[in-house]
């Protein structure tokens, strides 16, 4: 099989995807590509989608219809994104402006400095800070937008059961558009200044969506601070991450399933020793066209 199994694509996230499509457009009689066969003669064919103007990873189009999928991919623990933006003054314009303002005024006191545990964990304060400032509707807001601009399905690449599993957003995925009279909050977690779990409430009942937000820069203090080769500067990043991906799992409905075939087992040995990276960055493109809050 072509797969490269020794970490060699530089854009882990994108090889991932193009694996994944290729083994699709390999086989035909997977279950997933029946399912979207369906009582039609044509063949799916699976592309792949470049670039962050992208709201799917990949579409598989049979005859004249097409249809979007995000892909996701799990190794057994562990999270993935469901969204990663820069764009926090267009989720939250007092957030944005609150938090880049912070930021500058550390960067420009300890621009050149070396970065120290004690910078370190001065950036992660900054972020627990502003936390504060997410009300419940802006959670609800944001969760509803980005359901709203997600694809009709997603693929994730269980590597832990060597399967793939498909699955309609609809009647999934609950945690985004199900519950708009109850309270959004955030909880912290010991030891995590930079993310907050999300629950919602009712009536004196909490529930945990399972779903972290996270406030980072993406490129680290180092970059922020001028000190990486690698990388210029550092901006702060909000991220939705999904938890406990197997509790996900085992409450989809309508799902479709294929076991990774036995001839292709380098295939979930390659995806699972690189880098994990999100599978769709909506980026200010859904950010940008939330209302104004």
């Amino acid at each position: 099989m072509p797969y490269k199994t020794g970490g060699e694509t530089h854009y882990g996230g994108v090889g991932n995807e193009k694996d994944l499509v290729a083994l699709m457009n390999s086989d035909s009689d997977l279950n997933i590509n029946r399912h979207f066969q369906g009582e039609t003669d044509g063949k799916p064919v699976w592309t792949h989608l470049g670039g962050t103007t992208q709201k799917a990873d990949c579409d598989v189009v049979v005859g004249e219809n097409r249809y979007p999928i995000s892909i996701k991919n799990h190794e057994g623990s562990g999270t993935f994104d469901w969204i990663n933006t820069s764009k926090l003054s267009e989720f939250n314009s007092e957030l944005g402006q609150s938090v880049k303002a912070s930021v500058d005024a550390f960067k420009s006191t300890n621009h050149g400095n070396e970065v120290t545990p004690a910078l370190r964990e001065e950036v992660a304060t900054i972020f627990s800070n502003e936390f504060d400032r997410i009300t419940s509707d802006q959670m609800k807001n944001l969760l509803s937008t980005l359901y709203a601009k997600y694809p009709g399905h997603v693929l994730i690449n269980d590597c832990k059961h060597n399967r793939l599993v498909l699955y309609p957003k609809e009647n999934n995925l609950s945690e985004f558009i199900a519950y708009p009279d109850w309270e959004y909050f955030l909880k912290s977690t010991p030891r995590a200044k930079t993310s907050r779990m999300i629950f919602r409430r009712k009536d004196g009942v909490e529930v945990n969506t399972d779903l972290r937000l996270r406030m980072v820069l993406n490129n680290g203090v180092g970059a922020l601070l001028g000190q990486s080769a690698k990388n210029k500067c550092s901006i702060p990043c909000l991220k939705i991450q999904q938890d406990r991906v197997d509790k996900l799992l085992v409450g989809l409905v309508n799902t479709t399933i294929d076991t990774v075939p036995a001839r292709t087992p380098m295939l979930l040995r390659s995806l699972s020793n690189r880098i994990e990276t999100p599978g769709l960055d909506l980026l200010a493109e859904v950010a940008s066209q939330m209302p104004a809050l």
